[in-house]
């Protein structure tokens, strides 16, 4: 099969590109390397399969349609889209929010559009569990999400509602993702488990922006991105219509316990610094995972102790400016 993912170098992208290879799939790359992150980070995550036979990549903004077009003119057939490029960060999205609007909902008009034009009738959507809002836990795709708290969060719902209109209008299949907190190799820099991790290795302060009777409440839930790949290829051989998957792991971990995992799996301590809550965060991420399980086989076994070790085995073998994050 022939696959199309958006942002592949990124944290997700990245992993799903070399999971995808390694399995025998025909892979096409697309992604403008922004800035949102040091691009040097996205460079080294990439430097492994870039020369695969079977990966093409494209450095291309999903804004600027004439060069997006000639990915979809020079690479006939594809099988499905996986749209993983987006701005992300909760807190970010405050500051820039046409930013956020311009890349996470009109790149995504701008693809639904070519996939129409050239017949591509299978559409991945990477959507986010921060949709939910402050809503009751555990979080069901059938609850409404007419509240986000965030300018991020709004985009993702904005694109979930026109891959609606999009499957009913012009029968593109459309699945929506909404993912938790993800956790595996190749992981974004300013994500928690990175940050701990650093600050075991080199004692490099962690931002804890809750109290410390606070964080014992906090809760995230974290799932390995295996797990997801794993649900994307369920999607990929047997399309759906329209349907929304909570990706998480229904298993809250706190940030007191997430902190205590990591210094049990580095043999080392934080250094932790209490800062002030930030705006739009979440107290707790929650997934009722019933549905992934029933309709996609979506089996996330790997408890967060062991995500925590596959990480940090990956870790340890990097570049040593990679590890002290000197980018």
């Amino acid at each position: 099969m022939k696959i199309l993912i958006t942002g592949f170098a990124g944290f997700i992208g990245s992993n799903l590109s070399k999971y995808l290879l390694d399995k025998g799939y025909e892979v096409i790359g697309v992604d403008n390397f922004n800035p949102f992150y040091n691009p040097k980070i996205k460079e080294y995550h990439v430097k492994d399969f870039l020369g695969h036979q079977m990966f093409k990549a494209y450095r291309v903004d999903l804004l600027d349609n004439e060069n997006l077009e000639k990915v979809f003119v020079e690479n006939k057939n594809i099988d499905a889209v996986v749209h993983l490029a987006a701005w992300a960060g909760v807190t970010s999205s405050f500051e820039s929010p046409a930013i956020y609007a311009r890349n996470n909902y009109e790149a995504t008009i701008n693809l639904l559009e070519f996939c129409k034009k050239y017949k591509v009738n299978n559409f991945l959507f990477a959507s986010t569990s921060s949709v939910y809002g402050d809503a009751s836990v555990p979080f069901k795709e059938n609850m409404s999400t007419d509240f986000p708290l965030a300018p991020y969060n709004a985009t993702k719902k904005a694109c979930e509602v026109l891959l609606y209109t999009y499957s009913k209008i012009y029968g593109i299949n459309s699945t929506i993702f909404r993912i938790f907190n993800p956790c595996g190799p190749r992981m974004r820099p300013d994500l928690a488990l990175p940050l701990l991790v650093r600050s075991c290795e080199y004692g490099v302060e962690f931002p804890q922006y809750w109290d410390d009777e606070t964080a014992k409440k906090i809760g995230r839930d974290y799932c390995y991105v295996n797990h997801i790949f794993e649900a994307m290829e369920y999607a990929f051989k047997s399309p759906f219509s329209y349907e929304i998957f909570n990706m998480g792991n229904s298993s809250p971990v706190s940030l007191a316990d997430a902190i205590a995992t990591v210094q049990k799996v580095t043999g080392k301590k934080a250094n932790i610094k209490i800062m002030p809550p930030r705006a739009g965060e979440m107290i707790m991420t929650y997934a009722d995972i019933s549905k992934s399980k029933q309709m996609t086989g979506y089996n996330p076994i790997t408890s967060y102790e062991n995500i925590v070790k596959i990480y940090y085995d990956w870790y340890v073998n990097q570049e040593e400016w990679y590890k002290k994050g000197e980018f």
